[in-house]
């Protein structure tokens, strides 16, 4: 399941350097691998109270609102509207729907005031009645599930949660010694059973759900693509009509920006990212971004190895976990996808084409006419696209 953030940041620069000649890192400097670390939200009883719960700021013609406190990420909302006397009511409005769906989708806490992924979880041979949005989340996994040949798997969790243990442990003096390890072939097989989806009994009607008994499921793929179309869709019948929104990397916009032109989005170069942008040719714009994305009313996801992960014996193992073999993918760094339809399952598309085959994934792409991707395959900065990314790309 996807569970990585990327930074793609919003552009307003108007000059720019050439990049210089790529020098890659030795294995020797490898940056630390980041520790496991899971946010929680204490609602205080107030699960939805806009107050204390994100900061909204107007700066040179641009509300923003950004919290931190959800989906374990940064979420922003910037609006670009002349007409500012509605803006906090519809941030507000916006934060709610940010709320509303992080405590459905959480499976690491539970909350009094809902049912929701960690109740399920916690009690999975009993039958759950649950928020109809839930019920309608969980049923859009479950389709997509064979949409995406097995790719995408919110019944991978107890995968998930072996190895998420293992990556917790390794910190500390463990972690400095490297004396962290990864879970035996016998422990994940053991678990193969768990993770068939059809073993989810989900009534749509009654808004209930069961599983089998040991199993669990993970909205992770998922959930934060789906809240940011559902925030988009919010604002829009709150009456504004130019803003973007970035959630933990997730990008959506509607509108023009404020200069007249289209929304730019650019992409991190991952090997920058991973080492904080601390070797030789990250210092400039070009080595920092790897591409710069244009285009009307569009989304913008990247799906990669590079943010999230643990090192055992020199070997890198991240979090997005191949249901077919229940290991992490070991080849490719990132991809990323631009979607002009179907916004709502962006999340899924870039998980699934960042575990496909290359050759699978491409031809995936290039037969759905919603999605064009880019696939960042190495250390060495090679790449791959589908026929009509560079559409999105902007030429300077």
């Amino acid at each position: 399941m996807k569970r990585i953030y990327p930074l793609l940041l919003l552009l307003t620069f108007s000059n720019f350097t050439h990049a210089e000649p790529i020098k890659l890192a030795s294995e020797n400097s490898l940056p630390p691998a980041p520790d496991f670390e899971v946010i929680k939200v204490n609602t205080h009883g107030q699960p939805y109270r806009c107050e204390g719960n994100a900061m909204i700021k107007n700066s040179q013609g641009v509300t923003n609102l950004t919290t931190l406190k959800y989906f374990g990420t940064s979420i922003s909302i910037d609006i670009y509207d002349k007409d500012s006397s509605h803006y906090n009511n519809a941030l507000c409005n916006a934060l709610n729907v940010i709320q509303e769906y992080h405590y459905l989708a959480s499976n690491y806490s539970t909350y009094p005031h809902v049912i929701n992924i960690k109740s399920i979880n916690n009690e999975p041979d009993k039958t759950h009645h649950i928020d109809p949005k839930l019920t309608q989340l969980i049923k859009a996994s479950i389709d997509w599930h064979d949409k995406t040949d097995g790719y995408f798997n919110i019944a991978l969790s107890p995968v998930i949660d072996i190895w998420r243990s293992y990556r917790a442990q390794c910190k500390g003096e463990r972690k400095a010694e490297d004396q962290c390890t990864i879970p035996t072939p016998a422990e994940l097989n053991a678990a193969r059973p768990l993770i068939n989806i059809d073993n989810i009994d989900l009534n749509v009607k009654q808004n209930t759900i069961k599983l089998q008994t040991g199993m669990s499921i993970d909205l992770g793929g998922i959930a934060k693509g789906w809240m940011a179309e559902m925030v988009y869709q919010q604002l829009r019948s709150d009456g504004i009509k130019n803003f973007m929104i970035n959630a933990g990397g997730n990008i959506r916009h509607h509108g023009i920006h404020p200069q007249g032109r289209q929304f730019t989005t650019a992409v991190e170069d991952p090997v920058c990212k991973k080492h904080n942008n601390s070797l030789e040719q990250c210092q400039s714009f070009e080595g920092q971004f790897h591409e710069v994305i244009t285009g009307k009313d569009i989304t913008v996801v990247s799906s990669g190895n590079y943010l999230r992960y643990y090192r055992v014996k020199g070997k890198e193992y991240h979090h997005i976990i191949n249901p077919k073999t229940l290991y992490p993918k070991r080849t490719g760094i990132s991809t990323t996808i631009v979607m002009n339809d179907n916004q709502i399952y962006a999340d899924i598309i870039s998980t699934a084409l960042f575990l496909m085959p290359l050759e699978q994934a491409l031809n995936y792409t290039n037969q759905n006419t919603a999605v064009e991707a880019i696939w960042y395959l190495n250390s060495a900065g090679e790449k791959v696209e589908s026929d009509k990314f560079n559409d999105y790309r902007m030429i300077f």
